[in-house]
């Protein structure tokens, strides 16, 4: 069995790599996504304790370089990450445009909720 980055391991043997993840840098939701872009590439097995350890198994449906394949997971899980954070961070300011564009559609809405209050 080889090793490429802290978190790949690779085994030649059976053509599959695992990756260790920590889930309180990513949550299950950001793997989940990450998994779902490898998903024609790779069949995909996920395993472990979502509060200590998840293990992401994968083999790949075609001859492909397996540690260019952990790397390129490693670069999703951030990807999703980041997005996941920045869509936190812009929640507040979504609702608010939403609900301009609705009241600018029908501005009805504003009486009807002022009236429900």
């Amino acid at each position: 069995m080889g090793k490429t980055n802290k978190n790949i391991k690779v085994n030649y043997e059976n053509d599959s790599l695992t990756i260790e993840i920590n889930p309180l840098i990513y949550d299950l939701d950001v793997i989940y996504s990450a998994c779902y872009v490898f998903l024609d590439r790779a069949y995909m097995l996920i395993d472990g304790d979502p509060k200590k350890k998840v293990y992401v198994e994968m083999t790949p449906k075609e001859n492909q370089n397996m540690e260019t394949i952990g790397g390129e997971f490693n670069n999703e899980l951030l990807n999703y990450a980041h997005y996941k954070k920045m869509g936190q961070k812009n929640a507040e300011l979504r609702k608010i445009i939403l609900q301009r564009a609705l009241i600018t559609n029908d501005p009805t809405l504003v009486k009807t909720h002022i009236e429900k209050s």
